[in-house]
């Protein structure tokens, strides 16, 4: 049995996909405040009655002026409908990156808008509508499904998460190609043109929440979220790529042979790995989803800066990462330097 989305009201659960839900579109030099002001304005030739659903203090302003001038509807309206919706239900998708990302995130269920008043556009509020509006969307969806970076990741869920440097916000996403589970902590309000501080931290079980000394990870952890605090906004990225992507298991193989006298990089390769397995492409959905376009990077790893940007991420600066140099991770932080050409000031590691 297909799973139902059912939506009307704009503030509800899955609002975004109703036409009175606030997202601006911009057609021909004209900011709309919804699809339902534009799609109610197509009705009138008239540009008068067309500036004034435009400027309609609300969408509901908007349908009830649409009404009151139901006299003056173009006389092919019928026909043309379907095309004119069509238009400005894509235009919002494609103009408004979020909600895009959301429409996709609903994955293959299906969409409804459950309205006693509308059997055309919705279900009749009983089944027995044609619900074209929800076949639109469905259109639509699949149209950015098959496109990057939509397709890179589904969005889940967001909550609050309070931290002892302040209180994050939390999102969920899945990443499509390999089902594994990401985060973005997002902190204070981030800025439409200004690049914010942000760090790609892959998973450490070890390092972030058992507090080995062996490596930096849990120190940088700390460090980067503190920095972004201090910095007002940004956002830590928490990726599922333990142990630079080999695993947790495959992890514990690897420190068996650093016990043993190998170094970090030597260990993974015995293990038939490459020094590090990790892949950031999948960081361009999350991104987009935050529609950040550029970013401040804290990182020591040029190896990750050259595949953000062969990802098409904006670096706009690096900002160095240098925490957690102790007695037990010496030779694992010159390793880093002369094997993974990481950037650490030569006072760090002597």
């Amino acid at each position: 049995m297909v799973e139902e989305i059912q939506f009307y009201e704009p503030n509800d659960a899955n609002g975004f996909l109703s036409n009175f839900a606030a997202s601006p579109i911009e057609l021909g030099g004209v900011i709309w405040p919804t699809s339902e002001h534009y799609y109610q304005a197509q009705k009138f030739s008239d540009p008068e009655i067309q500036q004034q659903i435009l400027h309609a203090a609300t969408p509901d302003e908007a349908f009830a002026l649409s009404r009151y001038y139901e006299d003056h509807v173009k006389a092919d309206w019928v026909d043309v409908r379907h095309a004119v919706m069509r238009y400005v239900v894509f235009e919002k998708f494609r103009q408004n990156t979020r909600l895009a990302h959301l429409l996709v995130s609903t994955g293959d269920k299906m969409l409804t808008e459950h309205s006693h008043k509308d059997p055309y556009w919705g279900d009749g509020g009983d089944g027995s509508g044609q619900n074209e509006l929800g076949k639109i969307l469905m259109e639509v969806r699949d149209h950015f499904a098959e496109r990057e970076p939509y397709n890179l990741v589904h969005f889940v869920d967001s909550a609050k998460l309070p931290t002892q440097w302040g209180t994050f916000q939390m999102y969920g996403f899945i990443e499509q190609a390999t089902g594994k589970e990401h985060l973005a902590l997002v902190y204070g309000q981030l800025k439409e043109n200004e690049p914010p501080l942000i760090r790609l931290h892959s998973e450490c079980l070890t390092g972030d929440a058992l507090f080995s000394a062996r490596c930096d990870c849990g120190f940088q952890l700390a460090r980067a979220m503190q920095n972004i605090v201090e910095a007002g906004n940004g956002v830590l990225f928490y990726l599922r790529q333990e142990g630079r992507g080999i695993g947790l298991i495959n992890k514990i193989r690897a420190y068996h042979l650093q016990d043993e006298g190998a170094d970090t990089v030597e260990a993974n390769e015995a293990l038939g790995f490459a020094a590090d397995m990790r892949d950031y492409s999948f960081c361009r959905g999350m991104l987009s989803f935050l529609n950040i376009k550029s970013v401040k990077l804290m990182t020591n790893n040029p190896r990750k800066v050259k595949a953000l940007v062969k990802a098409g991420i904006n670096i706009s600066e690096r900002v160095p990462l240098q925490e957690g140099n102790n007695p037990h991770n010496q030779g694992y932080l010159k390793t880093k330097a002369k094997k993974l050409g990481h950037m650490f000031d030569s006072s760090f590691i002597d």
